[in-house]
Parts: structure tokens; C-alpha cells; sequence
């Protein structure tokens, strides 16, 4: 059997990928466990902060510098307007997305030669043509003749309460304005809520725009809030761990509601991150598993669980180091769930 430092000699890039691979893998894993429990004890030390306000009575400045939890209905003093289209809504935000008809280019390599492809299609964000293999009868303009944007409403309001920038940023759900109402300009055209620049709605050429509008946070739509009251506004609250907090949720929602849908999607970005930190691993173990079953096979208890090479024992010894480093993250947080989660790391081997 080849000792450590041959298996090395053979194996040195596969196994140089593969720690470097580990090293991200363990990074990644540490980070996010590090990034969730900061943020579970931030969200934590938010609510046991929290005091309810009555969204029918008057601001009282006493709460100044306090963390205030209200719900109610979204006033919106002004609607947000784009005249030549004929749109008004009342709500928070108000995106006018807009997208370019151009050239894309398209590459396929065949045996001895690549071929190129060109077709039109709708685009977000301008197409450089300057770069096309073949740029003749394929020019792109260089410039949007109109931009994308995003217009938020000045005045917000939660019963006596103004919202501030940062929370009228957390209203990211947007909804397409739907309007049968034709523009003023004979150079507009409207089909199915879809704003046209052209002269053919059904043969666009390179060069013509179409705009679409969404809007998000609805006057009138019901909401809750967590967040520190700063004179006569809402802003987001300061933790001890140095985080800002500002939870907004539609509907009316008690405190345990709101922290729980908090936690809750919370825990789905943390396990996406685990579960990315865990491949990396399980690939690091791949690499590394003839110098790893070198190893093992002079302990006893850990003879038998890793193969030199693609094989189901491989992914027990990456989910057991997986679970090793995120049991270890929470031991002083949560015991209990950090002990069981060493006990399934060890299961294995016993």
C-alpha cells in the first residue's frame, strides 16, 4: 500500500484543489452559522424590545429612541405619476421598467470552427454590438433613450408615523400596473398593459423601447412594522451586535407572528448556505479520499467509512463534518440542538 507521501507525489493537484476546496467549504460554513445566530439574537433582542403602539393615537414623543411595534393601514399622501403614459398609483414604490429591442449574439462551436448566430430579442440593459464577430447590419444603439427607474413616495405613514427611506425600502414585492387607458402621444402604443415606442407593435425594430410599470405597497394595504421611532419617523433599529432591524410584513400581524415569520425565512437563507458549504465539502472529500483512506485506515473505528474514490461513504464523512462545524457554532446558543447534531455527526462511526 503506498504511504501518504507517495499517494501525494501522485495526486499533488487533485489534492491541492481539493483543500483548497475544504478551506472554502469550512469558510463558508463558519461565515453563515456565524451571519444566523448574529441575526437570530439580533431578531430576538428586537422583539423583547418592542413596544405596541395604537396606530389610532397621536404620536407620543416619549417613545423617542424606542423600538415600536404598529400596525395598520399604509397612508400615501401624493400618488406617484408618470404623465405620459396616464399612470397614477397611490403606494410606496412605483418602477418603470424599460427594455430595448436588439442584436444578441449567439455562438455555437462546431469541429473546426465556430459559427455565430444572431437574432433579436428584448434586453433590460444595452448589448454591446461593438464586440459581434460580425458587426455589419448588426449595430446596436449605444445608448437607452429611456431609463429604468424606481419613484418612492416622499410620505408614508403607519398611524402617526412616517416611514424613512430605509423602510420604505423593505416594500420589494411589486405588482404590474394593469391599464387600458390610452397614452396622450400618438407615438405610444399600449397592448396588454405593455407600453410600445414603435411604429409596429408586431414587427419591432432595433432600437424601439417598450416600458412596463409595477408598483409595491399599496395605499390602504394593511401592514406591520417593527422598527425604533426617531422623532416622527420609523427607522430601522440598532442592535447590540451593531445589525439594523426594521421588520415590515403585510397583514395585521401579532409580535410572536411577525418574529416567527422572521425566523422563519431566516432559517430557509441559512440552510440554502448550508447546503452549498456541504457540497463543497463532500467535493473536497472526493479529492482528497485516497490520502484520507491512507489515514483512516490506521484508526480502527475509521477504517471502513471513507473509498478512495466517488462513493456513498464519502458523503457520511462530509455531512459529518458539516455538522461538526454547525454544531460547534451553536454549543453556546442552543446546547441541546447543538448535542444532537454532534450525535448524528458521530453515527457513523459508532
Amino acid at each position: 500500500m503506498a504511504t501518504l507521501s507517495e499517494e501525494f507525489q501522485k495526486s499533488w493537484l487533485t489534492s491541492i484543489v481539493g483543500f483548497l476546496v475544504f478551506c472554502g467549504g469550512v469558510y463558508l460554513l463558519v461565515w453563515n452559522e456565524g451571519r444566523a445566530i448574529h441575526h437570530h439574537l439580533s431578531l430576538e433582542e428586537t422583539y423583547n424590545n418592542a413596544i405596541t403602539l395604537n396606530p389610532h393615537d397621536r404620536l407620543d414623543p416619549t417613545y423617542n429612541g424606542r423600538v415600536v411595534y404598529i400596525t395598520g393601514d399604509l397612508v400615501v399622501n401624493e400618488p406617484l405619476t408618470e404623465p405620459d403614459y396616464g399612470i397614477s398609483v397611490q403606494a410606496v414604490k412605483l418602477r418603470r421598467r424599460v427594455q430595448m429591442y436588439q442584436w444578441i449574439e449567439d455562438k455555437s462551436s462546431g469541429d473546426d470552427q465556430s459559427n455565430y448566430y444572431y437574432v433579436t430579442e428584448w434586453r433590460d440593459k444595452l448589448v454591446d454590438s461593438s464586440s459581434f464577430y460580425i458587426r455589419h447590419g448588426h449595430e446596436n444603439p449605444t445608448k437607452m433613450p429611456l431609463e429604468s427607474v424606481t419613484y418612492i413616495s416622499p410620505y408614508v405613514r403607519v398611524g402617526p408615523l412616517l416611514l424613512s427611506r430605509e423602510v420604505k425600502g423593505k416594500f420589494s414585492d411589486f405588482t404590474e400596473v394593469t391599464s387600458d387607458e390610452r397614452p396622450d402621444r400618438n407615438d405610444i402604443k399600449l397592448h396588454l398593459g405593455i407600453y410600445y415606442h414603435c411604429r409596429d407593435v408586431w414587427n419591432p425594430e432595433v432600437g424601439d423601447i417598450r416600458v412596463q410599470f409595477y408598483y409595491a405597497g399599496q395605499a390602504g394595504e394593511p401592514v406591520t412594522i417593527i422598527a425604533k421611532q426617531e422623532d416622527e419617523s420609523l427607522v430601522p433599529y440598532v442592535t447590540t451586535k451593531g445589525k439594523e432591524i426594521a421588520l415590515v410584513r403585510y397583514g395585521n400581524l401579532n409580535p410572536d407572528d411577525m418574529l416567527k415569520a422572521e425566523f422563519f425565512d431566516a432559517k430557509i437563507e441559512t440552510w440554502k448556505l448550508r447546503f452549498f458549504g456541504s457540497c463543497f465539502v463532500y467535493f473536497a472529500t472526493i479529492c482528497l479520499a485516497k490520502l484520507l483512506k491512507i489515514l483512516f485506515d490506521k484508526i480502527p473505528y475509521l477504517r471502513n467509512t471513507i473509498s478512495g474514490g466517488v462513493d456513498f461513504k464519502n458523503f457520511f464523512v462530509a455531512g459529518s463534518i458539516s455538522l461538526f462545524i454547525i454544531a460547534m457554532a451553536w454549543m453556546l446558543y442552543r446546547p441541546i440542538v447543538a448535542a444532537g447534531l454532534l450525535f448524528t455527526a458521530v453515527i457513523p462511526y459508532l
